[in-house]
């Protein structure tokens, strides 16, 4: 799938905050011409 969009990033800021407050971790990987790929991971417990 290939999404395009564009934003102010606000989105990913309040992600990260709620991500990291829950122990989690967030990242991305992002290629020039192919585009970003972002992940997270939350704790079970």
């Amino acid at each position: 799938l290939r999404y395009q969009t564009q934003g102010s990033g606000l989105g990913l800021y309040i992600s990260k905050a709620i991500i990291e407050k829950s122990e989690g971790k967030i990242g991305f990987k992002s290629q020039k011409g192919i585009g970003s790929t972002f992940w997270f991971t939350l704790p079970l417990t």
